[in-house]
């Protein structure tokens, strides 16, 4: 039986009162979207250990266990161990100069792969838990909010700001519905008989293939309930309409010092990236 809500934490808010949880939410998404563009352009394993360091003193701050926060990863594993894998073999440097240390046709193995391939791997897991504990400390209500309030004036410029981020709101809230769901269906079918647990790899997958079907439908009734739930509310009914806000959004100093300090990290990381060998 497959406990699938205990594994993906993706999109779940724990209200646990902590100094994260209670940050302006404008301040933690500019902090996530300087630490995600800095992990995007930095290269070496120093800049990483920086952030390593950072990452450390926000599990802290953020009073979640680090078992429940690493919970997330256990699913992916198995997928980025075989990304990893093709990456290495089919690695191709536009440097000549390589070291090799096993070659056959158009598959090898070279130090510069494995390092090439282990930075992607180190960027991809950061860049999972960072999205992950903004999701944990921040609800929906407030990353709705903080959100539309960066991207107000977009509005000056005709772009629907409101809509979007309503999507994408919805679409993050629905993956654990979704999960649920899926969750609910195979503890159905495993109390009528089916061993989700046995079997290689293809016929695993062959067993959850009926699950598909169900789960859209449920999806789509889902999907129509929230919209007619939407227009019975007249939501976005007429021109100029503005959602109303449930609490007025205001900069503390923590909030300050948090993204002060976000911007030195991201500027160390930087630093390490491009001035250091390694």
């Amino acid at each position: 039986m497959i406990e699938l809500s205990r594994n993906i934490t993706f999109g779940q808010y724990i209200n646990n009162g902590s100094s994260l949880a209670r940050m302006d939410p404008r301040a933690k998404l500019l902090c996530a979207i300087l630490l995600i563009a800095t992990i995007s352009l930095v290269s070496k394993f120093l800049a990483f250990a920086v952030l390593l360091l950072f990452c450390i003193l926000l599990q802290r701050a953020s009073h979640i266990s680090i078992a429940y926060a690493l919970r997330g990863f256990k699913p992916f594993l198995g997928f980025l161990a075989f990304i990893y894998v093709i990456q290495v073999i089919f690695y191709a440097s536009p440097d000549q100069h390589q070291t090799i240390y096993w070659q056959w046709w158009i598959l090898n193995i070279s130090k510069e792969g494995i390092l090439n391939s282990t930075l992607v791997m180190i960027r991809a897991l950061f860049l999972y838990y960072l999205v992950s504990m903004l999701m944990f400390t921040t609800s929906m209500v407030d990353f709705t909010d903080g959100l539309e309030a960066l991207l107000s004036p977009l509005q000056r410029l005709r772009i629907p700001v409101n809509a979007f981020v309503m999507v994408l709101v919805i679409a993050l809230k629905f993956v654990p519905i979704f999960v649920q769901e899926v969750e609910r269906l195979v503890k159905a079918q495993a109390a009528r008989g089916v061993r989700f647990d046995q079997g290689n790899v293809i016929q695993r997958i062959l067993k959850l293939a009926p699950l598909f079907i169900p789960l859209f439908v449920s999806g789509f009734k889902r999907a129509q309930t929230l919209s007619v739930a939407m227009e019975a509310r007249c939501y976005g009914n007429h021109a100029g309409w503005r959602r109303s806000k449930r609490r007025q959004m205001h900069f503390k100093r923590f909030d300050t010092l948090t993204l002060l300090t976000t911007i030195v990290i991201c500027a160390a990381m930087l630093a390490a990236s491009f001035f250091t060998p390694i």
